[in-house]
């Protein structure tokens, strides 16, 4: 059954799952004196088994790495509120925009399997996905993040001078579509890309990394939130499910969408 605890905790995560959203929603009217008191246990068991499962799944993932813990310690512990309010910040950012561990930890294992020397990250936040990625690539790697907002560029380029794998670490501070069409022009490629930036702009980050080759051939983009926190399938014509329908359309590419985390989509350009 699920703890107190747990269902605390799947509150939070709710946002990224309308199925759990409403379970949790059935669990608060389930207390009412004149519902059938199996109907509320019922509920706790299903809550408790994607506790569980959740987990289980962290038990036996490889444990997270000193230098990227850190930065998800700092980005918890950072005053986000108090930084918008003083106008350090242009937008009201909480650490839920940070991608977890889980994420982090297969985009490393995808680095490996593909032996990607160049990554490129689009929409960087605090850095936790970069440290990730930079800490796996082989000393030649290199990852080039971008990143519009100043304080948080700042705020992670201390952080990644102050580790041994910041010098792989490449910041584009500014637009990202700008950072996209200054990479083309410098015919820079990469092996993976992650995208994890604003949903509404995800379409043209598509059409850019494709039209433009940022994507080698043979290469992947790993798209973060392809579910959009299930507007992508409960509502019609969202942002990510634009994108998700181009890419199915898209002769270019292979792709499978992974029903992991927020959706997880693995794009392979055609070609070596």
């Amino acid at each position: 059954m699920a703890t107190r605890k747990g269902i605390k905790l799947l509150s939070k995560v709710m946002a990224r799952d309308p199925a759990v959203e409403h379970l949790c929603g059935l669990l608060t009217r389930s207390q009412r004196p004149d519902t059938p008191s199996d109907v509320a246990e019922s509920i706790h068991r299903v809550l408790g088994l994607i506790e569980a499962r959740e987990n289980y799944c962290q038990k036996l993932t490889m444990p997270e790495p000193p230098n990227t813990r850190m930065i998800c310690e700092k980005t918890y512990k950072m005053p986000w509120k108090k930084l918008f309010d003083e106008g350090k910040v242009k937008t009201e950012f909480s650490p839920v925009w940070m991608s977890g561990y889980g994420e982090a930890q297969f985009l490393q294992f995808l680095i490996r399997m593909q032996k990607a020397k160049r990554v490129l990250e689009i929409g960087m936040f605090t850095g936790y996905v970069a440290m990730a990625m930079a800490e796996t690539l082989p000393e030649d790697g290199v990852v080039v993040t971008c990143e519009i907002e100043p304080y948080l560029v700042e705020m992670a380029r201390e952080t990644f001078d102050g580790s041994p794998y910041g010098k792989k670490i490449e910041i584009r501070q500014g637009l990202a579509l700008d950072s996209l069409d200054n990479l083309a022009e410098e015919c820079q490629h990469f092996d993976i890309i992650y995208l994890d930036a604003d949903k509404a702009t995800y379409p043209d980050y598509y059409k850019k990394i494709m039209d433009r080759s940022l994507l080698a051939p043979g290469a992947t983009l790993v798209v973060d939130n392809a579910f959009e926190i299930g507007l992508a399938y409960t509502e019609s014509n969202s942002a990510v499910d634009r994108m998700n329908k181009i890419i199915m359309q898209d002769e270019r590419v292979d792709q499978i969408m992974l029903n992991v985390f927020d959706g997880m989509s693995l794009i392979r350009r055609k070609g070596e």
